[in-house]
């Protein structure tokens, strides 16, 4: 009997129920999002301020500067406003034949393409696309190990950014690695 009695309701109330009855008019079949609109403390929490699930983007970006709880990297990217801080930034890896091998593996799959084997910007996709500069020039070889790294991260003009693809430390071996090229010493 409260079987029937509860089927009977659930019927009664999806065949009750009209298109007048809903908010603006919607001119299609209800979903449980609209019905739980309806109700006033759903209603509020649905359009509050603090948590819009229903609304792009999702998830929301973090606000500029926070640093995860995890710990990370702050983005610096190559601005004048950002140079003494990407000048400050000091590489935490040191010189070793393990990140020289991990940063010529790395060297080698993104940046050999444009700047060549041997970094004179002499690389197969270079010489048919784009002119990639060489990084033996002596312009590069002053550039800050906290510039290289920013570069390799974040890109400049028409090198894209490779922080996406070579992460964290990689990039630090990159740069060790990229001063074995130039021949600079640490």
């Amino acid at each position: 009997m409260k079987r029937s009695l509860v089927v009977l309701l659930l019927v009664g109330a999806a065949v009750g129920c009209s298109v007048e009855h809903w908010p603006d008019g919607l001119r299609r079949v209800p979903g449980p999002d609209d019905a739980i609109a309806l109700v006033p403390w759903f209603s509020t929490m649905h359009r509050g301020l603090a948590i819009q699930p229903y609304k792009w983007p999702v998830p929301r970006p973090p606000v500029e500067g926070t640093i995860p709880v995890t710990g990370g990297e702050r983005p610096l990217p190559i601005t004048p406003a950002n140079l003494p801080a990407i000048d400050a930034d000091r590489n935490p890896m040191a010189r070793t034949a393990s990140s020289l091998e991990r940063g010529k593996r790395e060297y080698d799959i993104y940046c050999l393409p444009c700047h060549g084997e041997k970094g004179a910007g002499d690389g197969p996709v270079n010489t048919k696309l784009l002119v990639a500069p060489s990084i033996l020039t002596d312009q590069a070889k002053r550039y800050t190990d906290g510039y290289l790294h920013a570069l390799v991260r974040h890109g400049r003009g028409v090198m894209p950014a490779y922080g996406d693809r070579i992460r964290g430390d990689d990039r630090w071996h990159v740069v060790n690695y990229t001063r074995l090229l130039q021949g600079v010493g640490r």
